[in-house]
């Protein structure tokens, strides 16, 4: 019961997490495109905005498959299948595209020297770190909980597609919304 409390706290944390990077992005890349900027900052605001998708798309994908699994959609093989591949696949994007703006944090934390900034470059450290250690350890016994769930992939298919659906829906309008902010600030 424990597990399953703290599994539901990460998944809340990580929807939460993606809609405000999905926000900021959109802020940030209006504040870019009003001041004609470009460059790294760019780049790093394209990264949150990744980053937000592939956070988004792991939790809606993760609810979506245990809901299917409770309701008789898929079997557990799929169930096992379905979290071990958005493990693999969604780990890997999300630490590549944390790692930009991990850097982006830094750059700012150094030229600002401001509490808040120097904060969120240490939460975004110990983040991506613990991201990095997290996957390099859960990353054979995914591969093995993928292998078992190979022949059920019809239902498999599905459940991703829809996943990627919502999760592109959610994070582009919190997109737009941030990008309104910012044009507008």
């Amino acid at each position: 019961m424990i597990g399953l409390i703290i599994m539901l706290l990460f998944i809340i944390f990580d929807f939460v997490i993606s809609v405000w990077n999905a926000y900021s992005s959109g802020y940030n890349i209006a504040l870019l495109r009003k001041n004609k900027r470009g460059g790294f900052p760019k780049v790093a605001s394209y990264a949150g905005l990744g980053l937000a998708f592939a956070g988004m798309a792991y939790v809606v994908l993760s609810i979506l498959s245990i809901l299917a699994y409770y309701i008789g959609y898929i079997s557990y093989n799929a169930l096992v299948a379905v979290l071990g591949l958005n493990f693999i696949v969604f780990g890997i994007l999300i630490i590549g595209f944390g790692f930009i703006i991990t850097i982006q944090s830094i750059i700012i934390a150094y030229k600002s020297r401001s509490i808040w900034s120097i904060l969120i470059s240490l939460y975004n450290i110990f983040a991506e770190a613990f991201d990095i250690e997290s996957y390099i350890s859960g990353f054979q016994e995914s591969v093995q909980m993928v292998k078992r769930g190979e022949n059920e992939e019809g239902n498999i298919l599905v459940l991703v597609i829809v996943a990627l659906l919502i999760a592109f829906f959610i994070t582009h309008a919190a997109y737009k919304h941030g990008l309104a902010k910012g044009s507008s600030a």
